[in-house]
């Protein structure tokens, strides 16, 4: 139950929403530009006879027995949305917004872009003036109260949604069929022929437990300007949408950091009728999620400047509120900036869910044209602001860099915190050696050191920073970078004062650490790359995902390199041709059936949770290992892999190799120039090896 603390409310962010106002002169802006959505507006005169029935019924909700069906001359948006699990029953609930208008206006579109394009000072015959037009245009599209919205999503019966409210918007919690957590599934509108619109959703899965995001938008991770009228006129109807800098690389970054389980939400003050400008500026620039805008300004434009600079705060407390009530046992972290009531806001709702938020980062925009006065930056502000929030749970920032080692420390950190419960004796050694440990934690890219020209081991290490989007580089892509391995494995290298020297690659630089063995460091970045399960949920995990990544590279990937160099790795393949075909028959009958077989057990048991994962129903880097290890050995065993997939007794095995291989950024890479093709390293294809043995 949530504990609100009212009296530590902070007035002073309605107080300097009121003075930018003032000194911009919002009110004179919004009295220059016009508004439709009167009693009096031409709307009403021209209403057909049906429409005025479903206009009064309307105003019954969801009580309307008589709801009016989509036409092939409305446009109808779905809102991405997200899933969780009730409570109560255990299954997944959602809430689903749909909103529906006519495809045409009533009121005369010239005038509101007129309007605009006077007040930006923007000639009617600029190559720009259709743009505003296109983006004008959801803000003065009649809308359609009272009607249904038919939906599909799986294979489920149609959804019925609304009918919708007198804004001609409608909300249903809606229960839905089991799906995994962190599944990103589709949603249909089933409408007329002709019928335009967001049509098409997605519904994000989200788990209980773990980490969420919630996001602002406006001036956090989009310019707009939100304290300057003129601003954000030309940021909304005329400017290309453009970045915050920086912040597309931190989101990128939490997100490699984050379990794919969590889910985002962006909960702006901004009006409904920009939700597709920000839905596709979204895709373009950042990690999937919930789009949570205010209802306020149909059919107004001067609606547009009153969202985003009155009652924000409250707006955003009480939407939160309701992100809670889904997912109230998720760590949260909340990212905004100090144009708006984004530190009150945060505030509030830590003491009112305590435990809740885990990291609060603001945004200090220092542009006086955005955040319109300079009190918005004070220090005494966010004091007042954090009343009672620990200093080490929020922070303001400048620099989008300047966070990541704060998201870092705070992901790891319930981890860190388990491990040395569990493992008592390492408590001395874990405290002295945190601050060489931390030097590898820093905002700096990964560097893998690994021979050009061959997938070989190193390439267990690219799928996993690939997979979680990592900063990385790679000397096999890098323009004579054989000469980066080379005095790595020199025999005069005695290492530095505090990294022995490797033995061979592929090897790891972070930082000012370097390590080498593939498993060693697949180790070390599982756990960064949010490659393996919380401690939280599965205690002990990382060893549990290590022993089934071990396993593979033991089976799949060494004792195949030894079936072409079964005698000696310094003899060449010609040389030991007979023992190779022993050791390869031997291989394809006996050893390739044994791991098959054991893999398809793991993928069986209870341990590997729910999916087609091996380990704690979520994608691990002992997945993309035995992903690599059945790749390489479909391409040097064709026959055997071929046969052995056809028998039906590896399923499981084979669906995970699928999983993994269409997953969007694996998917991206494998059809990218990054991946190498197998050629003499450890998985090498001849004929004479390739033998077809019934497995068993």
């Amino acid at each position: 139950m949530a504990t609100h603390y009212k009296y530590y409310k902070y007035d002073g962010a309605i107080d300097m929403q009121q003075r930018t106002r003032k000194e911009r002169r919002f009110d004179e802006t919004e009295q220059a530009l016009p508004d439709f959505s009167s009693a009096v507006s031409p709307i009403k005169s021209v209403l057909r006879p049906t429409d005025k029935v479903h206009d009064i019924l309307s105003y019954l909700g969801k009580k309307n027995p008589f709801p009016r069906a989509v036409t092939a001359e409305d446009t109808v948006w779905l809102l991405d949305n997200t899933a969780y699990r009730n409570e109560k029953t255990g299954q997944w609930e959602a809430e689903f917004i749909a909103a529906t208008f006519s495809q045409h206006s009533s009121c005369p579109i010239i005038d509101a872009v007129s309007a605009i394009a006077k007040k930006i000072e923007l000639d009617e015959n600029d190559p720009n003036y259709p743009t505003m037009e296109e983006r004008a245009k959801p803000f003065i599209q009649d809308i359609k109260p009272g009607t249904q919205v038919k939906a599909l999503h799986g294979d489920s019966p149609p959804l019925k949604l609304g009918p919708g409210g007198r804004n001609g918007i409608s909300s249903d919690t809606k229960t839905l069929p089991d799906s995994q957590g962190g599944a990103l599934l589709p949603t249909f509108a089933e409408v007329p022929k002709g019928a335009d619109g967001v049509k098409e959703m997605k519904t994000f899965y989200a788990e209980p437990e773990g980490w969420g995001v919630i996001s602002d938008i406006d001036d956090t991770i989009k310019v707009t300007q939100t304290s300057d009228p003129i601003g954000i006129l030309r940021t909304t109807f005329l400017d290309k949408p453009e970045v915050c800098p920086g912040m597309p690389e931190l989101y990128r970054f939490i997100q490699s950091l984050v379990q794919e389980t969590s889910p985002w939400f962006y909960l702006s003050a901004s009006p409904y009728n920009l939700y597709p400008f920000l839905r596709d500026f979204r895709q373009q620039h950042y990690p999937h999620g919930t789009i949570i805008l205010r209802d306020s300004s149909w059919m107004s434009l001067p609606g547009l400047l009153t969202t985003l600079t009155l009652g924000t705060e409250d707006y955003k407390v009480d939407r939160m509120e309701k992100i809670h009530s889904w997912l109230p046992k998720k760590k949260m972290i909340c990212i905004g900036d100090s144009t708006q009531s984004d530190p009150e806001a945060y505030g509030e709702i830590y003491r009112s869910f305590p435990g809740w938020v885990k990291v609060i980062l603001i945004r200090k925009v220092e542009d006086i044209a955005a955040i319109g006065i300079e009190a918005k930056n004070e220090p005494g502000r966010f004091e007042k602001a954090f009343k009672d929030v620990p200093r080490d749970v929020w922070h303001v920032f400048s620099t989008p860099a300047e966070c990541n080692e704060i998201i870092q420390d705070a992901v790891s950190k319930p981890s860190s915190r388990l491990y040395l419960i569990h493992n008592p004796i390492q408590r001395q050694y874990s405290i002295m050696s945190a601050a060489k440990r931390q030097k590898s934690s820093k905002d700096v890219p990964y560097e893998l050191i690994y021979w050009p020209g061959i997938p070989g081991r190193g390439e267990h290490v690219r799928l996993a920073l690939e997979e979680a989007g990592a900063n990385y580089t790679d000397s096999a892509h890098i323009k004579k970078g054989l000469e980066l391995v080379i005095p790595h494995i020199d025999d005069k290298n005695i290492g530095d004062d505090h990294n022995p020297p490797p033995f061979a690659p592929p090897i790891l630089r972070h930082g000012d650490l370097l390590i080498s063995q593939t498993p060693n460091i697949l180790l070390y970045l599982g756990p960064r790359l949010g490659l393996v399960p919380d401690d939280d949920e599965h205690p002990d995990a990382l060893y549990k995902v290590n022993q089934l990544a071990l396993t593979a590279l033991d089976g799949l990937s060494n004792e195949v390199h030894d079936t072409h160099h079964p005698i000696a790795v310094s003899l060449y393949y010609e040389d030991q041709k007979d023992e190779a075909k022993s050791k390869s028959k031997d291989f394809v009958k006996n050893r390739l059936p044994k791991y098959l077989g054991y893999f398809e057990r793991v993928l069986e048991g209870k341990a590997s949770g729910d999916g087609p994962w091996l380990y704690g129903g979520q994608l691990t880097y002992a997945d993309l290992v035995l992903f690599q290890c059945i790749d390489g050995t479909k391409f040097a065993f064709r026959k055997a892999m071929s046969g052995a997939e056809k028998s039906g007794k590896y399923v499981h095995v084979f669906q995970l190799y699928d999983a993994v291989k269409n997953r969007p950024r694996i998917k991206e890479y494998l059809d990218s120039d990054r991946r190498q093709a197998y050629s003499m390293g450890i998985y090498r294809h001849y004929e004479e090896l390739d033998f077809a043995e019934t497995i068993v």
